[in-house]
């Protein structure tokens, strides 16, 4: 297994509270084969431009361990998880 960090933004415009979403995400990590270790908030940032009619975003650090192909399948499962604006994985 190799270590690796995810860098999540996400989009705060609903109802539920920021522990809620990041016990959210990281459910889904695991369910794609993640053993999360480590989440880190980062803060409220603003944009350097509008993306997708917003203007901020919450910065989430998830540091997990995973197997290769397990990426794919987080990214995969991220994407089409509306409260997600931006996913960014990389090898710690």
């Amino acid at each position: 297994m190799r270590k690796y960090e995810a860098l999540i933004v996400l989009n705060m415009k609903g109802a539920e509270t920021l522990d809620e979403l990041t016990a959210a995400i990281s459910e889904k990590l695991k369910e794609a084969g993640a053993n999360v270790t480590e989440v880190t908030n980062v803060g409220r940032r603003e944009f350097a431009y509008e993306s997708n009619h917003m203007k901020s975003g919450q910065y989430m650090l998830f540091a997990f361990e995973a197997e290769p192909q397990t990426i794919r399948a987080a990214r995969e499962a991220l994407a089409i998880d509306e409260r997600v604006h931006y996913q960014y994985y990389r090898v710690k």
